[in-house]
Formats: structure tokens, C-alpha cells, sequence
């Protein structure tokens, strides 16, 4: 009579288990007549939560399932999980299918990736566990094959934080490359009826005043601005005192872009007395006119190349 009123009292505690998506072992080791682990390790752990599968309510620990680490509360919002035993290979349907669905989109062909390179690390293991299972090693081949899904499952996790830490990195690039944009927008707007004139000495007369008067007799003068479209005219940057010799560039500010684009040769450049005329680019500009010029460069010297081995 003992026995069957234990039988009903066990029964009745795995129903009440398996109506819970987490239930934790007991703090105290408990004996064998009044406990039963519901793991199929069945393998006493001492605080250990587990979590129960959708398809056939069976139990199992954390840690035996790669899933190490969360809360009861984190565990009890896990939707449709299923266990080792119950996980079907998403690669038993027709790829066909998968891929011509209407809500196929990036981010489910990414998803299936990942679950097939995951498959393809945990099936030749698994291949030799069911091997072994043949043989007849059953229980330790169990507890083998439910470790290895374990890590399968902890390398599935790493690989999502990893690709999160990847999309926040991207963000912050993308921002960065917004940012540079803006204000390389800003720049070029500032610059468009400006013309900068390198090489242009520097005059040696002691107020700021008196220096800018004679830069802008040079513009007018040697340059051969036309006063009406002449604005004014300032220096680029800060004088070194480690570079004497170093003149800075001389920015003339004209009246319109027409002006500047007359000047400027239409931003080809123009010579006036040795003195080559052109726009005020911002660094950005700069860079890709540079690079421009190599290119086209690097075509000219490809080009003489093959006309010396053609004609030798």
C-alpha cells in the first residue's frame, strides 16, 4: 500500500512539473525514494533549473542544453522550445521551397546559415554516437550526445553575440561615414567662391593690416582680377616659425561663381604669371583629385608601356 500511495505521490509531482516551462532541483541533496531527477542524464544538480520541451514534456538541465547561465524568468519566456530528441533539421524540407517563399528575406537565408553550418560541426559526432548506441554503449553515449548539442548550442550563442557586436560596429561606422559626410558638405559650401593661389610670397610689413592690403594688390595686379569681382583675401592657417621659408596659401574670396569658375578655368586651373589659379577644395576634394590624377596617371604610363613593346 506504501508503494502505491509513493507511486501516486510521484506521478502526481512530474504532472505538476511538466504543466511548468522551468522547475529547479532542491537546495539539499535529496534521497533517493523521494526524488527523481527528470533530466535524461539523471544526474543530481544541486539548484540546477530545467526546462521543459513543447513536443514531448520531458525535462531537461541547463546546462545540458547549452543554455548555462539564464534565469528562471529568461527560461520562462522560451516559446516552442524543443529538446535534442524532439529537434528536427530544418534541411528535411525542400530548399526549393524555402528559397522561392514569398517571406523568404535576408534575414531568414542568414538564420539558415548559421543553423547549417551548426549541423554540419554536430552531425559526424552525432553519427558516431549513434554508432556507438549501436554497439551498445547506451547511457554514456546518451549523456555524450546530449554534451556535445550542449556546445553546438553555447558556439550558436557566441556566433549571435558576435554578429550583434558586428551590426552595433557597422552602426558606428555608418555614423562616422554620415558625420564626414555632413561636414564635408558644409566645407565645399563655405569654399565654393573661393580660389586659392599656392607659392605666393609673403609680405614682410609688420601689422596684419598692411600684409592683407599687399596680398590684395597682388590679386589685382599680378593675378589680373577684375576689382568687381574681387571680395577679399586671407591666408591659410597659421604662420610656422619652424618653416620660414614656407608660404602660406592665399585664399581670394570672388563676388560669384561665375567668377570663380572664369578664374579657375572651370576648376581646370589657370596660369597667370607662374602662378597657378584654382578652387578652394576641402580635403575630401582634395584627396579624390588626387587620386584622380594617379589613376589617370598610372592608364598614361600603362599605355606608353605598350606602345614601346609594339614598337621597340
Amino acid at each position: 500500500m506504501n508503494d502505491l500511495n509513493d507511486k501516486k505521490k510521484m506521478t502526481e509531482k512530474k504532472e505538476a512539473a511538466t504543466r511548468k516551462k522551468v522547475v529547479q532541483s532542491p537546495e539539499k541533496t535529496p534521497s533517493s525514494s523521494d526524488y527523481e531527477c527528470l533530466c535524461p542524464c539523471k544526474k543530481y544538480i544541486v539548484g540546477e533549473f530545467s526546462v521543459g520541451c513543447e513536443q514531448c514534456e520531458k525535462f531537461w538541465h541547463y546546462s545540458c542544453v547549452g543554455l548555462k547561465g539564464l534565469t528562471e524568468e529568461l527560461g520562462s519566456l522560451l516559446e516552442n522550445w524543443l529538446c535534442p530528441d524532439c529537434f528536427k533539421s530544418p534541411h528535411s524540407y525542400k530548399e526549393v521551397a524555402l528559397s522561392s517563399s514569398k517571406n523568404d528575406c535576408v534575414e531568414n537565408r542568414a538564420v539558415r546559415e548559421i543553423i547549417k553550418e551548426e549541423l554540419q560541426l554536430f552531425a559526424p559526432k552525432l553519427t558516431k554516437s549513434l554508432n556507438d548506441v549501436i554497439n551498445g554503449s547506451t547511457e554514456k553515449t546518451v549523456n555524450k550526445a546530449v554534451h556535445l548539442y550542449s556546445e553546438v548550442t553555447a558556439k550558436s550563442q557566441k556566433k549571435v553575440i558576435e554578429d550583434l557586436s558586428t551590426a552595433q560596429a557597422s552602426e558606428n561606422v555608418i555614423s562616422k561615414v554620415q558625420t564626414k559626410m555632413h561636414t564635408d558638405a558644409y566645407e565645399r559650401n563655405l569654399r565654393k567662391l573661393n580660389l586659392c593661389v599656392v607659392k605666393v610670397p609673403e609680405s614682410n610689413k609688420a601689422t596684419s593690416k598692411q600684409r592683407q592690403e599687399d596680398d590684395a594688390k597682388f590679386c589685382l595686379e599680378t593675378l589680373k582680377i577684375e576689382k568687381r569681382d574681387f571680395i577679399s583675401c586671407h591666408r591659410a592657417g597659421k604662420p610656422d616659425p619652424k618653416k620660414p621659408d614656407y608660404c602660406r596659401p592665399l585664399i581670394i574670396k570672388t563676388a560669384d561663381e561665375e567668377s570663380v569658375n572664369y578664374y579657375s578655368n572651370h576648376g581646370k586651373g589657370w596660369k597667370e604669371s607662374s602662378y597657378w589659379i584654382n578652387l578652394d577644395l576641402c580635403r575630401a576634394d582634395r584627396e579624390i583629385r588626387f587620386l584622380a590624377r594617379k589613376e589617370r596617371k598610372k592608364r598614361q604610363d600603362g599605355a606608353a608601356q605598350k606602345n614601346l613593346l609594339k614598337n621597340p
